[in-house]
């Protein structure tokens, strides 16, 4: 059994356990509305769909000064025959924690938990309250747990718990997500016909060429908009000339850039491959959420930054290249910030895992985050 030394690795260990998959996230309810409890805050279920609900943890009474928001579900463990120890199976090693989601980002609402419960113990005399919102599916991009969070609070300002490896981000990149089908034509494959899969080699290289070519613009906290092939789906048989190949398609936006042009902008690019290709190519958008940013004017900046200040960690905005249910907060005109332990490039891999000494910072941070809001003039 691994050896726990605070609540926030207590918790972790009990989080990584619960297998959340996005979809799954009714496996978390009971945990977390039962430790929510235990924590001494006033819990709230609000349903989303099925049997998956958000569960939010209230501290102090009165208007809602702060909301820490981060999201239960976590991508499947994929290869588990990969992993050097069970994915939810919470491991520690060599100062980690090991297991699907640590840092992305259970990692983050363990610390949170924590800190809420320091904060909680020395409460005196609150302007307000401050929750802790666990939130369910954003790992397909659709945030469906945080725009329906948002139909209901509305809180002064909020944090999103992302891995930022402790750094305050003040900006997120946007996306959207493509399905493009191509048709050929099915033949028995010692006959001449039309191969979907040549034409879609064909067609990545051009998608390629028109990434190089015409996404060039960088930003200074979010870098360069990227376009990725992610997965490919063709053929029925090893003897039959496939008649269809899919290609899904992830592309990420910087600050300036707009869902609808980034949209066009691919679907003239197919329209030109098609022609050139003489084949069948349709284009298909499955979901999409903007670029996102918040001033360093605005108040959860200013106190992000000193709370970070205090604990001598770097406090300079930086970008957070991935996306995150930080734009549904944008979008009813919420002040909010990204700052979380752990690093985006520990996510969805194998054998992910959270520094425990970045998490018991991040416990102090938030702790200290959440005091400051209460304290805080309204």
């Amino acid at each position: 059994m691994p050896v726990f030394c605070t609540p926030a690795e207590r918790y972790i260990g009990d989080l990584i356990a619960i297998p959340s998959v996005t979809g799954q996230e009714g496996l978390m309810k009971g945990y977390l509305e039962d430790a929510f409890g235990d924590l001494g805050l006033y819990v709230e279920l609000q349903h989303v769909d099925s049997d998956r609900y958000n569960v939010v943890g209230r501290l102090g009474e009165g208007p809602l000064r702060l909301m820490l928001c981060t999201h239960m579900d976590v991508i499947p463990a994929l290869d588990e025959s990969l992993w050097h120890t069970p994915p939810f199976e919470a491991c520690v090693r060599d100062g980690r924690i090991y297991g699907r989601g640590a840092a992305d980002a259970k990692g983050s609402l363990a610390a949170a938990m924590e800190a809420m419960l320091r904060a909680k113990k020395g409460l005196k005399n609150g302007k307000g309250s401050v929750a802790l919102a666990a939130v369910v599916e954003e790992e397909r991009g659709r945030s469906l747990g945080a725009r329906k969070l948002v139909e209901k609070y509305r809180p002064d300002m909020c944090i999103v718990l992302e891995p930022t490896g402790l750094r305050l981000a003040t900006a997120h990149k946007g996306a959207l997500r493509v399905a493009l089908t191509i048709r050929g034509r099915a033949s028995h494959s010692s006959m001449p016909g039309v191969n979907a899969i040549s034409i879609a080699c064909d067609a990545i290289k051009g998608l390629m060429k028109y990434r190089d070519e015409a996404l060039g613009a960088e930003d200074p906290l979010l870098g360069r908009p990227t376009l990725e092939v992610t997965m490919i789906r063709g053929g029925e048989r090893i003897n039959v000339m496939p008649e269809k190949c899919l290609i899904y398609l992830d592309r990420r936006l910087i600050l300036g850039e707009t869902v609808e042009d980034a949209y066009d902008g691919l679907v003239h690019e197919v329209e030109k491959m098609g022609k050139k290709a003489g084949a069948a190519m349709d284009i298909k958008l499955l979901c999409s959420y903007p670029s996102t940013s918040t001033s360093e004017d605005e108040g959860v900046v200013k106190l992000t930054k000193e709370a970070l200040a205090r604990h001598g960690l770097p406090h300079a905005p930086v970008g957070f290249p991935a996306g995150c249910d930080m734009w549904t907060f944008h979008e009813k005109g919420i002040p909010t910030a990204i700052l979380g332990p752990g690093h985006i490039e520990q996510a969805h891999g194998v054998d992910e895992y959270i520094e425990i000494g970045q998490m018991r910072l991040a416990t102090g941070v938030y702790e200290n985050i959440i005091k400051m809001a209460l304290s805080s003039p309204s």
